[in-house]
């Protein structure tokens, strides 16, 4: 069973139904609730990297998620919630115009970025939310970040345990530059308008929470939040509710 398998099939352990929508250039799948239904707020989530790699060596076939922490999170949350996919991801790695660099070198780079935009405010359009809350796991949040300036009706955009520094991440690690992709560090403040929760695990050695608070410190409208006992993994799922109701 392939990793999308995997997913997927926890995806429906927990209720959930999918459906596909387009850009431009990719195809994106969505996870949504089967009694999903319409309110003033929507709640976007972003998955993480998943597994570019296979032992550090070898390009992954399929990057999906190995540890479906977003389902756990998204299954918590009580308000109209989506799961917004990656391009490439979730059985989607071998679609027109994936290219496994999409999800290595490329990961955060504007074609991704301009993807997700377009596909997400495409959806948006056939619904009538009011508001729209994007929140970004590790490199989702990232991509929240990079996409918060084009979405519609985007009133906050929530990060948890996000690379906001991609050229200090990779040097800290000693990784191979991601040369194509953009880095949050070097763009233009958020819209002031646009509120901005950033969550930091204290514990977390994969994205130090300096990564995080030193991006958080430059914003105008952020709210930084360092949490003891939280790694990069663990143990978000056990104080998601508490932290949605300081989202909301």
């Amino acid at each position: 069973m392939t990793p999308s398998q995997r997913f997927d099939q926890r995806a429906l352990k927990l209720g959930l139904k999918s459906q596909q929508v387009s850009s431009a250039q990719f195809q994106h799948k969505i996870y949504f609730a089967k009694n999903f239904t319409e309110s003033n707020t929507v709640h976007v989530y972003l998955d993480g990297d998943g597994t570019p790699w296979v032992r550090g060596r070898w390009v992954a076939d399929d990057p999906t998620a190995r540890n479906p922490l977003i389902l756990q999170l998204m299954s918590q949350d009580s308000s109209p919630a989506i799961l917004f996919g990656r391009p490439c991801y979730y059985g989607l790695s071998h679609t027109a115009g994936c290219n496994n660099k999409f999800w290595t070198s490329h990961r955060y780079s504007k074609e991704i970025v301009d993807s997700l935009s377009q596909a997400l405010n495409g959806w948006l359009n056939r619904h009538d939310f009011k508001e729209v809350i994007i929140i970004g796991y590790s490199g989702g949040g990232t991509l929240a970040i990079l996409m918060a300036d084009k979405i519609k009706r985007l009133s906050t955009v929530v990060t948890v345990a996000a690379n906001l520094d991609v050229i200090t991440w990779s040097t800290l690690h000693g990784y191979l530059a991601l040369k194509q992709s953009l880095n949050p560090a070097d763009e233009m403040a958020l819209n002031p308008q646009i509120k901005q929760i950033h969550f930091a695990g204290k514990e977390d050695k994969v994205v130090p929470s300096s990564i995080i608070k030193a991006y958080s410190d430059k914003q105008k409208n952020a709210k930084y939040y360092e949490l003891s006992g939280q790694d990069h993994a663990c143990c978000w799922h056990d104080d998601w509710k508490e932290l949605l109701r300081r989202i909301k």
